[in-house]
Order: structure tokens, then sequence, then C-alpha cells
């Protein structure tokens, strides 16, 4: 039976049968498909930057246009410009939710490629710890013991690091809230230090001034 380093680092062997028949087909290692899958998602995050910069280009050009409509009283140019941007600020809005899924995503594997690794590094310690129980356990039981249960221990922590799921528990929520508080502060004083008589723009702004025209 293929043990988890196994599964992990060394790639399949191909026997004859496979090359003649192709009937039986094993699965590559699971490092080099993590691998894989975080390079596609990097390449599919940076496309969506430069699509979202895209985005923004062409927002900052129709509101600079809605604002020399305004001067110049061109209600009708203006509200036909200002529908034209809130469809543009839908598609960043959409943009960015899909972008941080990916990303969510992206760093749960590069994740587990790194706790991968740990894992292989901790096998040959559990090995060894296994090992040496049974000849401890005959000069010092309870040391023998000890042994046992911390390789138990090790055992368990390799197996249930890759059987959790994307659900997050209450636990995980708080920490959440408490991460995403400590960043909206700094994000705040980033904003305000880089624009600081700079008046947010919002949906219901926007739609408001609509209504006006």
């Amino acid at each position: 039976m293929p043990t988890f380093q196994d599964n992990w680092n060394k790639p399949p062997t191909v026997g004859l049968n496979q090359h003649i028949l192709n009937t039986v087909k094993k699965e590559p290692p699971l490092k080099p498909r993590i691998q894989q899958s975080v390079g596609k998602l990097n390449q599919t995050i940076s496309k969506m930057d430069f699509m979202f910069k895209k985005l923004q280009e062409k927002d900052k050009k129709i509101f600079k246009r809605i604002v020399e409509s305004q001067q110049r009283h061109d209600k009708y140019t203006s509200k036909v410009l200002a529908n034209e941007l809130i469809e543009i600020r839908k598609n960043e809005h959409v943009l960015t939710n899909i972008k941080l899924a990916l990303e969510q995503i992206q760093i749960r594997l590069s994740t587990m490629n790194e706790l991968g690794d740990a894992m292989v590094s901790i096998g040959p310690a559990i090995a060894v710890l296994r090992s040496m129980g049974p000849a401890l356990s005959k000069f010092m039981p309870q040391a023998g013991a000890e042994f046992e249960a911390m390789s138990g221990l090790l055992g368990e922590i390799t197996s249930d690091s890759f059987g959790g799921d994307f659900e997050l528990s209450d636990t995980s929520n708080e920490e959440t809230d408490a991460i995403l508080k400590e960043a909206a502060v700094i994000a705040g004083n980033r904003v305000g230090e880089k624009f600081p008589s700079s008046p947010a723009t919002t949906y219901s702004q926007m739609e408001s001034r609509l209504n006006q025209l």
C-alpha cells in the first residue's frame, strides 16, 4: 500500500500492460497536481487583475466625461454616461468577488502544498517513534507508552491535516472577524492619508443623482 510520501512526491510507475492496453491509469502524486493548480490560478488571477485595471481606466474616463457634461449642463449625455458607469462598476464588483474567491482557493492550496512537505518530513519521525516504542517498553514501560502516544498523535495530525473542508467553524469566524476589523482600521487610515479630501461615490449616490437629472 503506497504511503503518504509516495503519493506526495514520487511519480507513478508505469507497467507494460498500461502501455499496451492503456486500461489502468494511476493518478499522479498530489504535490505536482497542487502546484499545477496553483500555477493556473495565479495565471487566471493575473488576467483578472488586467481586466480590472482596464475597467478602472474606463471608469475614470467615463466619470470625467460626466463631469464635463455636467459643466456644460448637458443632462441627457450625463444621464446616458452615468448609466454606463453604473454597469461598469457592477462589473468591477463582480470581478472583485470572483478574484477574491480564486485567491482564497489559491491560498488554501499553497498552504496545503507547504503542509504536505511538512507531513513528509514528519513521516520518518513517526516511523522512528513507533520502532523505538517496543524496545523502550522493555526497560522503561512508561517511556514506551509515551512514545506510542506521541507517534499516534503525530499520525492523527498527519491524517487530519488533509481531512478538513472549506467550511468555517464558529471559532474561525471569530478569528476572521478580528482580522477583518484590524485590516479595516489600517485600510481606513491608509485611504485617509492617500485621499484626504476625496468623496466616496457609491451606487446609491449615483442612482440618486440620475433620478435628479
